[in-house]
């Protein structure tokens, strides 16, 4: 039991449910929802929409391995207490269950896209899986470009699910359509949502991690750039992610859902104000880890709201 409780602690599970979580909302509260409203079937069957979700936590679960991996020394100091390579399971076996992910979720994402008929987007996958070894042993010891690159492959993680419809790749008329305009839109949101939230929780990451960092000579945006100038930066999103709510606020008004107007205001602008208040006021690792709590559940609430879609679609 041991072993199995470290296992998921280093696959970072509830992350991973986090990301079934949004693609299975995106596809049956936005994405079904929205071609039912036009008369049209989803894609995807169950079975290949549970295939393509498997394939997306497989690659990122590989990716959390291939992370602790190369991050040993920089936890040892950060997060001691928490680490579970070379305490619970060795270093050779976190390759080997690397590796057996990785493969796995390529495999199915390269048997969904061939039984959609678009094998090339199988290919998704092995950019996400290059991306992500690539983050843990270079990117992530830049500045910007590992914030970037992970906020990048949260939002892919939202944007995949629509990559399997016909409206958006079968051809630019389809695109075009009433359909096809509505779906890109919705998603094209999300995925927004879900980038700027990401980068928030990545700056604030590497204000809560800058000791063990710099230590191993991390080039983070804080140790670069310094706490003040990251914090900022931060300010700047969360002020973006707010101009981007009230834009969303004014459609949803026009078309009369004032439910989740206020479900919006009260779970997702509010926290979003308390977090750049906690987040002004941070000056430990302690506190840092709280703002990225905080973030994390505005996540949480953010996809939640897709439900609006299912109700009133």
């Amino acid at each position: 039991m041991k072993l199995w409780a470290a296992f998921f602690r280093l696959i970072r599970y509830p992350n991973l449910v986090y990301i079934a979580l949004t693609q299975f909302l995106l596809q049956y509260c936005v994405v079904a929802p929205v071609l039912h409203s036009g008369g049209e079937e989803p894609s995807l069957s169950v079975p290949q929409f549970i295939l393509l979700c498997l394939s997306t936590v497989f690659v990122a679960a590989a990716g959390y391995i291939i992370n602790d991996y190369f991050d040993i020394n920089i936890d040892i100091i950060n997060k001691p207490d928490k680490m579970v390579l070379d305490k619970v399971i060795s270093r050779r076996w976190a390759m080997a269950w690397h590796t057996i992910l990785n493969m796995a979720g390529v495999s199915l994402g390269f048997i969904v896209a061939w039984k959609t008929g678009q094998i090339y987007l199988g290919f998704t996958q092995v950019i996400c899986s290059l991306l992500l070894w690539f983050y843990s042993t270079s990117f992530k010891r830049q500045a910007l470009i590992g914030n970037v690159v992970i906020s990048l492959l949260t939002a892919l993680s939202v944007v995949v699910v629509g990559f399997y419809e016909k409206q958006i790749y079968h051809s630019f008329e389809a695109i075009m359509s009433p359909i096809g305009r509505k779906l890109i839109q919705i998603i094209g949101v999300y995925a927004l949502f879900a980038f700027i939230i990401s980068m928030v929780r990545e700056i604030v990451k590497d204000l809560e991690d800058m000791i063990g960092d710099s230590k191993d000579g991390c080039r983070t945006i804080p140790i670069l750039w310094g706490v003040l100038p990251a914090k900022r930066l931060c300010y700047a999103l969360l002020l973006g992610l707010q101009v981007t709510i009230i834009l969303v606020e004014i459609r949803v008004w026009l078309l009369g859902w004032y439910i989740a107007i206020g479900y919006l205001l009260l779970l997702v602008q509010l926290p979003c104000l308390y977090i750049y208040q906690q987040l002004k006021k941070a000056t430990t690792a302690a506190d840092y880890h709280k703002v990225s709590s905080l973030v994390k559940l505005v996540m949480l609430t953010g996809i939640l709201s897709m439900i609006f879609f299912k109700l009133f679609l």
